[in-house]
């Protein structure tokens, strides 16, 4: 009868040591990706709508880099990009982009870029827009870009292109 418990005891130990390691290379595995870092997981997103393409958001202290493209099928004769923040609204037309450039703060109203050769379908091209005062380190930024284009016929089409979520480095 002794010799059962101790096997009964092996086989305990045995079965609840190898779920303990599993758990354990686990949780090493998901520290090590950053799982439990808290805020350092949040960094930069720029999540595009249909038809457009939006890559590499950077925050850097006067501004803030990205790629564009769009695959909607009309090539763009002329295109203003906009960062909106979050909280504000997107204007009415781009008609305000005159004199916008570098006039406003990363929080607080809208800065634009115009993009003077326009945009083919398909393509894509790197925009950087300025900002008057510098993003506060460690502050995430969140808003929209979006887009204001002509296709030549003198009709301004709006679109949102992106949400975007900004992390200042």
């Amino acid at each position: 009868m002794k010799n059962f418990r101790l096997q009964s005891a092996m086989e305990y130990l045995m079965t609840y040591g190898w779920a303990i390691l599993i758990i354990a290379v686990v949780l090493v595995a998901l520290f090590s990706l950053g799982v439990f870092s808290g805020g350092v997981g949040l960094g930069n997103s720029c999540i595009a709508q249909s038809g457009f393409l939006c890559q590499n958001p950077l925050l850097h202290s006067t501004g803030f880099t990205f790629t564009i493209g769009q695959s909607t099928g009309t090539n763009w004769a002329s295109a203003n990009v906009l960062w909106v923040p979050q909280g504000s609204t997107s204007p009415a037309n781009s008609q305000g982009c005159t004199g916008m450039e570098g006039v406003n703060t990363i929080s607080s109203g809208v800065t634009c870029n115009t993009i003077t050769n326009g945009l083919s379908s398909g393509a894509t091209t790197a925009v950087n827009l300025q900002f008057t005062s510098a993003a506060t380190t460690g502050s995430t930024y969140a808003g929209a870009l979006w887009v204001y284009y002509s296709t030549g016929s003198g009709v301004e089409y709006q679109a949102k292109l992106a949400s975007v979520t900004l992390k200042a480095v």
